[in-house]
């Protein structure tokens, strides 16, 4: 993937106009993948030129790359946000997993995996980074909260492998959510979890 420019810095209208830009952009792509998308479909969105978009994100691939970038982050940001103070480890995990689920099923969110998954023979680079900012970030989270033991991050990987797996593939199989079947999966995972740390 193209890494966005190092440019000079935007003024306010020019920010407001980047974030026009990357809407629009997302809001295409997530309807129809990066591949059947076009820099002019975009500008005649937005308006501004290629020069424009060349200059900002060096191009297609990298207004692409931010889009994914940001898009990762703001799924996830609930999660991140999460204070979990002094709950139990069973609770601070039902919750964690909670959260992260309403945030990976909304349908934004399938469209938005469904084209990142797309790109991803192509952009592996991307995918690495997705992953970085994605899957990995989330089970940072729920390593966070399992503490310094010496299994944290192999626990986090289990705990977050066991909710998500199943739901988002059916998911993006088109499958409607089965919100009791995933609270139950979450609630027995968040169980064993605290177990296998007890």
């Amino acid at each position: 993937m193209t890494d966005q420019p190092d440019g000079p810095r935007l003024n306010v209208r020019g920010l407001a106009r980047q974030q026009i830009i990357i809407e629009a952009a997302t809001g295409l792509f997530l309807e129809r993948g990066f591949d059947a998308v076009s820099l002019d479909e975009i500008l005649r969105a937005t308006g501004g030129s290629k020069t424009n978009i060349y200059k900002q994100f060096g191009g297609k691939e990298g207004l692409f790359s931010e889009i994914v970038r940001r898009l990762a982050a703001d799924f996830l940001s609930p999660l991140v946000a999460l204070d979990l103070g002094q709950v139990s480890r069973q609770t601070g995990l039902a919750i964690l997993g909670r959260t992260l689920m309403r945030q990976l099923m909304q349908p934004r969110h399938i469209a938005f995996q469904r084209m990142v998954l797309a790109v991803s023979d192509k952009f592996p680079d991307l995918m690495a980074e997705w992953y970085r900012v994605g899957p990995q970030r989330s089970q940072s989270v729920i390593a966070a909260f399992l503490g310094d033991g010496p299994n944290a991050a192999q626990l986090a990987v289990f705990f977050h492998d066991m909710i998500v797996t199943d739901p988002v593939n059916h998911a993006l199989m088109g499958a409607a959510p089965d919100w009791p079947e995933i609270e139950t999966r979450i609630d027995a995972a968040a169980a064993l979890l605290a177990q296998a740390q007890a």
